[in-house]
């Protein structure tokens, strides 16, 4: 299970195993693991197998991505095809061999890209206007592979 709690500077998110009650909080993981500048996580999903959770890390001025695999306690890293000031949604693909977020670079121009865990690599797909950004909100849980 996670909770995402608001923080003075953002949001945290928190792992917590609902068999054992361990919790974990991911912004402290990412810090411990060497990463800078961790003060939110704002856009986060399950996969659908419920092992690993996609999230995007930050600050104000740049955001990054990684997957959490919280079987194995260990961060898996999406390479970065521009510095993204922000990433507002993260979407898995119901086959969990793919995720979708969007992400501003620059500042006010959206776009979707498209992380493949399989090759580990990033495509990006389209621009998008803010009135597509706010549709992919109404979409359910999982998006389907295309």
């Amino acid at each position: 299970m996670s909770i995402q709690a608001s923080k003075s500077a953002g949001y945290a998110i928190i792992l917590v195993n609902l068999k054992t009650g361990e919790s974990r909080i991911l912004n402290d993981l990412l810090v411990k693991a060497g990463k800078k500048g961790v003060e939110s996580i704002p856009a986060w999903n399950w996969s659908p197998e419920g092992d690993k959770i996609a999230i995007s890390y930050g600050n104000t001025e740049k955001s990054s991505l990684a997957v959490y695999d919280a079987n194995a306690g260990a961060f898996e890293y999406l390479p970065r095809t521009t510095n993204y000031i922000s990433t507002g949604l993260v979407l898995w693909h119901i086959n969990g061999k793919a995720l979708d977020y969007i992400s501003e670079y620059p500042s006010n121009q959206l776009s979707l890209f498209r992380y493949n865990t399989v090759s580990k690599k990033v495509k990006p797909i389209k621009k998008m206007t803010q009135k597509e950004f706010q549709q992919f909100w109404k979409l359910d849980k999982y998006i389907q592979a295309s």
